[in-house]
């Protein structure tokens, strides 16, 4: 007996995330934010035909790798926001670390792939916001928003907080990994993470330091975790 009218394959999204995940590897590749839909197609195994079955469009296909990407990595965000806490100096450090080793581990390029499409782009900038960025700011201002009521920061605006703590880190990532700042200007992370944190407890911090919760040894907090995002 034939499917239903309208109803999907058994394995309608086992196939669509492999299809992600190869269209993925092709936009990570130095040119992949120009190619095609055809190209992406060809990149997945599959014809144009099927590719459009599954995703519709080529900004289609790139939203899917957002959404993936948002999906994956639910658990990393939910640690930074909720994960028990280290004294702030300890833990904002460890964010850094957390951060640092998420781009390591892919989390980069699918940033760089947000914004290359994205930038001026009606649908698919607010994709990447809403899979990738604001996600990641809201974490953090979950997290601040913690230290703020054990009296370590001032109490204030958390969102300004986040973006003041992320951002230039974010772009210390972008410039050095993505667009290949490596090799044209390179820049000592462990210096730049440790500075930028005392600079952001000078703007920010209370002076107090409020007891480790417990389990916050073993947290992200106490430096880099065993495992990042894209990791086994």
């Amino acid at each position: 007996m034939g499917r239903p009218a309208g109803s999907r394959n058994p394995d309608f999204e086992a196939t669509r995330a492999s299809l992600v995940a190869a269209v993925q590897r092709r936009l990570s590749a130095p040119d992949g934010v120009r190619v095609s839909f055809r190209e992406m197609a060809a990149s997945a195994g599959v014809s144009v035909a099927t590719l459009r079955h599954y995703f519709g469009s080529r900004e289609g296909v790139i939203a899917a790798v957002l959404s993936h990407w948002h999906e994956r990595g639910q658990r990393y965000l939910l640690e930074v926001a909720t994960g028990p806490l280290l004294p702030v100096r300890a833990s904002l450090r460890g964010f850094l670390f957390y951060l640092e080793l998420g781009f390591r581990s892919g989390v980069g390029e699918v940033h760089a792939i947000g914004l290359a499409c994205g930038l001026r782009e009606p649908t698919l900038g607010p994709r990447y916001l809403c899979e990738v960025l604001d996600p990641t700011l809201e974490c953090v201002e979950a997290r601040l928003a913690r230290h703020v009521a054990r009296g370590e920061l001032r109490a204030g605006d958390v969102r300004q907080m986040a973006l003041a703590l992320a951002s230039p880190p974010l772009l210390a990532l972008l410039h050095q990994g993505p667009l290949g700042g490596t090799k044209a200007r390179p820049l000592d992370w462990e210096k730049f993470a440790d500075e930028h944190v005392e600079a952001f407890l000078r703007a920010y911090g209370t002076g107090h330091e409020a007891p480790p919760e417990p389990g916050a040894e073993a947290s992200f907090g106490g430096g880099p975790p065993r495992r990042g995002p894209g990791e086994a």
